[in-house]
């Protein structure tokens, strides 16, 4: 059993898992960008300052391209 397989059969949140990874394996540069947004954006939050406000930005892009291959997904 792959661990794909092993997060599926997670209660509550598998078929989540699933439906999210059903995108993100066919659009492989859209899973890294948001990804990337994710990442960059809790950083620039925890760095605060003037950054804070490009953090927010970048981590909204990253929930939301979330959200797109949720609903997209299978």
């Amino acid at each position: 059993m792959t661990i794909d397989e092993q997060l599926y059969q997670l209660p509550l949140i598998g078929r989540f898992i699933r439906r999210l990874y059903s995108y993100f394996k066919n659009h492989i540069l859209f899973t890294d960008v948001i990804h990337i947004a994710t990442g960059f954006g809790l950083g620039l939050i925890l760095a605060g300052g003037s950054f804070f406000r490009l953090g927010v930005l970048a981590l909204s892009i990253g929930i939301a391209g979330h959200l797109f291959a949720f609903l997209k997904g299978k």
